[in-house]
């Protein structure tokens, strides 16, 4: 019988952590913006005491980003005029106005937003986020069949979601590759990072050997482009 993927509540030196059992081959351990949530993704017959010793190898790894995540500024964003947003790793000044047509488009400095009278927060946000959309859907449509060709692997198709743990997602299986609509604000390379990054999971399933050797092949710089993207200065 094949076993099922579990979740659970465990404490490691002091350190609570979102135990997911999972059908894979290594151990994953991250921690989520903005709350410092702690996950560790471990294959279904991974041992306890292996499980424990991997997470006291990277306590001092692991207590340095929980510092460092729940250290940065909270943004609370009203979306009035005035306010700074990014977009490919540049501030834009917002610019809101009402108009009978909601509409939302970068220009120069600034990003214009057009809102019927009495607009929600909520509202703004959404208009706002389907213009990142477009950005994003416009600059994978541009760089990923480079990338494709350059590697012989190609995705069936390409979406893109909000996500708050992962820069992108790729189901093998149908060849589909999710990219987060965060990256629209982070720098062109960051995009191509992860465009790569994704792509190369066509190849190679798992983050072994095989997959970083794939990566350093096509972009020898991808270290110092994981580092920025994760930075909170990115």
């Amino acid at each position: 019988m094949k076993m099922k993927e579990t979740k659970t509540d465990i404490r490691i030196a002091g350190i609570a952590i979102e135990l997911q059992r999972k059908h894979i081959k290594n151990m994953h351990l991250r921690v989520k913006t903005p709350d410092g949530k702690v996950t560790l993704s471990a294959p279904l017959h991974m041992p306890k005491a292996s499980i424990e010793r991997f997470v006291r190898e990277n306590e001092d790894w692991l207590r340095r980003k929980i510092t460092e995540i729940k250290a940065r500024p909270s943004i609370q964003h009203q979306y009035v005029t005035g306010e700074t947003v990014r977009l490919w790793g540049e501030s834009k000044i917002l610019v809101v106005k009402e108009g009978r047509r909601a509409a939302c488009s970068f220009s120069g400095a600034r990003a214009l937003l057009t809102v019927p009278a009495g607009s929600t927060c909520g509202q703004r946000e959404r208009l706002l986020r389907e213009a990142y959309r477009r950005e994003l859907m416009a600059a994978i449509q541009k760089t990923a069949p480079a990338i494709e060709q350059l590697t012989g692997l190609f995705a069936a198709e390409w979406r893109t979601k909000q996500m708050k743990t992962r820069w992108g997602t790729c189901n093998i299986l149908k060849r589909r590759i999710w990219i987060n609509l965060e990256l629209a604000k982070k720098k062109p390379l960051c995009l191509r990072y992860i465009i790569l990054h994704e792509i190369i999971h066509l190849a190679e399933r798992y983050h072994n050997k095989h997959f970083y050797a794939l990566m350093s092949y096509y972009m020898p710089e991808w270290k110092k482009v994981r580092a920025y993207l994760n930075s909170p200065y990115s």
